[in-house]
């Protein structure tokens, strides 16, 4: 399943799993839920819920994803534009709560 152009997306499990796209930055993903895809995970909620990512910005933006709402607690990873992480490590796993969108940055994003 691919993450349409312009958005940032989390996996429920795999990418052909159900996502859930951001357009924005999002603080609080206690109010988002996952839908699509093969089925698995739809009707989830993505915070702390989430096994993949994807960033099909079209504006050049990183996807920083936290593990505290507002950007607060740990920063977990980042996805550059036009990657997929198909699997995001174990210890990344089920631990993002909020997105911030950022230009290019030098912290290095993960990639798989």
């Amino acid at each position: 399943m691919n993450c349409s152009s312009g958005y940032h997306c989390l996996f429920y499990s795999t990418i052909d799993s159900s996502k859930h796209q951001f357009f924005n930055s999002d603080t609080n993903f206690a109010d988002n839920t996952f839908s699509g895809g093969n089925g698995i995970g739809s009707g989830q909620t993505v915070n702390n819920n989430s096994w993949a990512a994807s960033n099909s910005s079209t504006g050049g933006y990183e996807s920083h994803y936290y593990d505290g709402t507002g950007y607060t607690g740990a920063f977990l990873f980042c996805v550059n534009p036009g990657a997929t992480v198909r699997s995001l490590p174990t210890s990344l796993r089920d631990r993002a709560s909020s997105l911030r969108l950022r230009g290019t940055t030098t912290i290095p994003c993960i990639s798989n």
